[in-house]
C-alpha cells in the first residue's frame, strides 16, 4: 500500500501535492486533538467522525487501484 497522489503528467506542482495533502491531514488531526473536536472522514464509503484515541492512530491508507 502506498500513500499519495500519482499522475502520469510531469508537473512540478503536482509532484508536491501528495506531501502537501499528508501535511494538511496531520495538521488537522493535531488541531482536533488540541481543541477536543473531531474530524469527519470517509472510510470504506462510510462517513465517520474521528475523536480522541482514534486521532492518535495513523490513518490507514489503501491503494485506490
Amino acid at each position: 500500500m502506498t500513500a499519495g497522489f500519482t499522475t502520469e503528467r510531469h508537473d512540478p506542482d503536482l509532484d508536491r501535492v501528495s506531501a502537501a495533502l499528508l501535511r494538511a491531514g496531520q495538521r488537522a488531526r493535531e488541531l482536533a486533538r488540541q481543541t477536543g473536536t473531531g474530524i469527519a472522514v470517509q472510510i470504506d464509503g462510510e462517513l465517520r467522525i474521528l475523536t480522541g484515541a482514534e486521532l492518535e492512530r495513523p490513518p490507514q491508507v489503501r491503494d485506490a487501484g
